[in-house]
């Protein structure tokens, strides 16, 4: 049975500008929610200040996403920031922008929020499963036979979410109402509901700390002079110290937390290179590190110049690129001999790939890559969202000996030891090290909650 921790109290600090103090005359939840409410304000997920507007109003826009991104960050035990780009021009709210930039929420495509619009259950499911989809913490999912049999207006979930909602109800997330059997999907989500979906998701897909976990939103400027918010998880441990939320468990790795920056020297595409440290490596990061620094921002411009990503196979196409790249092969004799592979990637690193591959082609160890992935058009996920594989930023190298392992704990491949196999890429090995120079992530420890995905070289960080 799961072991939840006691010890927590929320200190979640709100951002001044955007949500008031706390009244004396704060509101109380239904008695059915009031655990569920206690808790995800225990969690940090939500701030006492929830509390000044009545629990049984229908949540805002702009205060659920504030609701969804303090869950990504617990979630995720990790940072994130604004990027200086507002992708709206109806809100300036950092957590509309945070939200946007996670993949979370859209808006209607013209650069409208509506921040002070309400949403229907159904769109918060889209929303709650992008969320989790992003955060890493989901696998593969395939709505269940009978998921609506029990639900009398099934007929009332638009063609979009019927996905969404499915994963909603099949992992008890959300349920029909037990008199009437209906789901109300255009029903407009109340506060009390927001943060009784967001505790639950946490229930299911979140970590157990011994502290006390705090909130707050820093802000600073970029080079530019343009404000950067940062939403900021700590844990107060037992012992007294605090550090950030990811090191709860290994105290003493918070000594090696450094700030990214990349060289001045850059790779073809423009993408900084990065510095190695005092032992000659180069620094594995997240993916959620990266939003959080605005690396991931600086990237997206630059395979997305307009802020845009593909939603066709034909637009995808346009902009990808076939590349040859030099690698080292194995014959039946064990023996390594020069071979090449080929693939489509984006255009924008097109000459970048050629450069790792020619690096890890003309390294002393010379490690041996039988076959590769990278640009494949795939319908969308559970969630909604398309694989990065349909942007063409993304390579899988030698799958089955990289295999990638879900929460759940469904695998895709067949094995993954260093030890054992020299198809195997440890973390410390010429592969990892060499995307890593050049900005890109590893599927071995991108994600902090979830899946390892140990063939999963990736530049934009999912």
């Amino acid at each position: 049975m799961r072991r939840y921790a006691k010890r927590l109290i929320s200190l979640a600090a709100a951002f001044a500008m955007l949500i008031p103090q706390l009244s004396a005359l704060a509101f109380e939840p239904n008695s059915w929610a009031a655990d569920a409410v206690k808790s995800a304000t225990n969690l940090s997920i939500i701030s006492e200040e929830y509390s000044t507007k009545s629990f049984s109003l229908p949540i805002s826009r702009a205060d659920f996403v504030n609701v969804a991104i303090n869950l990504y960050a617990t979630l995720t035990a990790e940072n994130v920031s604004t990027n200086p780009k507002n992708p709206f021009n109806d809100t300036d709210n950092p957590f509309a922008n945070m939200a946007f930039y996670t993949g979370l929420v859209s808006g209607d495509g013209e650069g409208h929020f509506f921040p002070q619009g309400t949403l229907t259950r159904q769109e918060m499911c889209k929303i709650v499963t992008s969320l989790l989809d992003s955060a890493g913490v989901l696998s593969p999912y395939f709505p269940s036979e009978n998921v609506f049999s029990d639900v009398t207006d099934a007929d009332d979930i638009d063609y979009w979410a019927k996905n969404h909602v499915a994963f909603m109800l099949d992992n008890h997330l959300m349920a029909g109402d037990g008199d009437t059997g209906m789901f109300r999907p255009k029903d407009p989500v109340t506060r009390e509901e927001a943060a009784i979906i967001a505790y639950r998701c946490y229930i299911l897909y979140g970590k157990n700390y011994d502290g006390q976990i705090k909130t707050t939103m820093r802000d600073n400027k970029d080079s530019s002079g343009k404000t950067i918010y940062t939403l900021i998880k700590t844990i107060i441990l037992p012992s007294g110290a605090t550090v950030a939320l990811r090191y709860a468990n290994n105290p003493s790795a918070a000594d090696e937390d450094t700030t990214w920056k990349g060289s001045t020297e850059t790779a073809p595409s423009g993408t900084p290179l990065q510095i190695p440290g005092k032992d000659g490596k180069y620094r594995l990061k997240t993916y959620t590190e990266t939003l959080a620094s605005g690396e991931a921002a600086e990237k997206e411009a630059r395979i997305f110049p307009d802020g845009v990503k593909y939603t066709s196979k034909e637009e995808a196409e346009a902009h990808m690129t076939e590349v040859t790249v030099n690698v080292w092969k194995l014959n039946d004799a064990n023996e390594k001999y020069a071979s090449t592979l080929t693939f489509k990637i984006n255009s924008v690193l097109k000459d970048d790939v050629i450069a790792i591959f020619d690096e890890i082609f003309n390294s002393d160890d010379k490690p041996p890559i039988k076959n590769a992935t990278a640009y494949a058009w795939r319908n969308s996920m559970a969630s909604g969202l398309y694989s990065d594989h349909n942007y063409g930023t993304v390579i899988d190298l030698n799958y089955n000996e990289n295999y990638t392992v879900y929460a759940s704990g469904t695998t895709i491949g067949t094995f993954y030891d260093p030890s054992k196999s020299v198809y195997s890429f440890p973390s410390d090995g010429t592969v990892v090290q060499t995307f890593a120079k050049y900005g890109w992530l590893w599927g071995g420890n991108a994600w902090i909650n979830g899946t390892v995905d140990y063939m999963h070289f990736t530049y934009l960080g999912k």
